[in-house]
């Protein structure tokens, strides 16, 4: 059988990240970030000008009034952190607002920027990509966990074995896995998409890099985070009903809504995160089929034997045992 797919490293090992993989992780979420504020503030001041059809102050150091009429109070605007708006100008409704570009837009950039970032880092070798060793970590756990249960024990020729049953698989082939390992259709789908992924050249991982994303988000982060983004989603949404109501109390100014739209922007990052993990996420049922799966055999025997799939295991260390006769000849 051809064995085109490598993997040198163990789980441990692909546990522990290099200083320059987190640098790499991190200094690109960095610049998209700066991109998507780039590219945002721009969006911003026309929505001011074009839609609303006011007046935006934000050329930087610049002193202008507080209040649109004549006011001792100044305030310097800046292109990043501080624009004055008028609104309505000419009518009895004219008002000037102060508005904070960099504190309402950053929390979506810089989910704008982690995105790139992840899918980037999936593409990059190994050695330097934060997230591929992420994906490589579950591949090689998965292998690991189902060579066992196969053989009763591990080995590199079992997992180059498995690997290569996976790799090479076909839709009816993947269907006898599911009852022979225990897992579900779309779990072994998953797996078998990451391995081809992972063998593949860059193109094909560039245009299906949600194969590579997907196995870490599913077989790891949507089981480990899940409950936390939640939690964070609802303090989210604490977050934003104490501005909401600090501003109809009056304590935060009508003129000054930048406060308000950042508890928006904080509930609407969580809210797509949490989106996000429901989707990769594993169904209710197929934790149910797993657990059932699990327990079944223990039920059979009872507590004091173990389990059938024990007992199987033991047997097969003995079974691929070598005969003595192969180290002994006889006389």
């Amino acid at each position: 059988m051809q064995d085109n797919f490598k993997l040198s490293k163990t789980y441990f090992e692909l546990s522990e990240h290099n200083f320059t993989q987190v640098v790499i992780f991190y200094f690109i979420s960095l610049c998209g970030l700066v991109i998507a504020l780039v590219i945002l503030l721009p969006v911003m001041q026309w929505f001011f000008h074009d839609f609303l059809r006011g007046t935006v102050y934000n050329d930087t150091g610049v002193s202008i009034q507080y209040f649109i009429e004549t006011s001792k109070d100044k305030s310097v605007v800046s292109y990043i952190f501080n624009w004055a708006i008028d609104l309505n100008k000419g009518t009895s409704l004219e008002a000037r607002y102060w508005f904070n570009p960099f504190l309402t837009l950053v929390l979506q950039s810089a989910l704008f920027g982690l995105g790139i970032s992840i899918i980037i880092s999936s593409l990059l070798p190994e050695s330097l990509g934060y997230m591929r060793q992420k994906i490589d970590r579950e591949v090689v756990n998965t292998i690991e966990k189902i060579s066992q249960l196969k053989y009763g024990y591990h080995s590199d020729e079992n997992y180059k074995e498995v690997l290569n049953d996976i790799l090479y698989a076909d839709l009816r082939s993947l269907q006898s896995y599911v009852e022979e390992w225990n897992m579900t259709m779309e779990d072994l789908k998953t797996l078998h998409n990451a391995i081809k992924w992972m063998n593949a050249g860059f193109l094909y991982r560039l245009w299906h890099v949600n194969d590579g994303i997907r196995m870490y988000m599913r077989y790891y982060f949507t089981v480990q985070y899940s409950n936390t983004i939640l939690g964070f989603v609802y303090i989210g949404a604490a977050v934003l009903i104490i501005i909401i109501g600090l501003r109809g109390l009056k304590f935060i100014p009508p003129t000054e809504p930048s406060l308000v739209l950042f508890a928006l922007g904080l509930e609407f990052s969580l809210l797509i995160v949490y989106a996000v993990t429901l989707m990769y996420s594993r169904q209710e049922e197929e934790f149910v089929l797993e657990q059932t799966g699990s327990h079944a055999d223990m039920l059979m025997l009872g507590k004091d034997f173990g389990s059938s799939k024990d007992i199987e295991n033991l047997l097969r260390v003995f079974i691929n045992k070598k005969s003595p006769d192969k180290f002994y000849p006889k006389k």
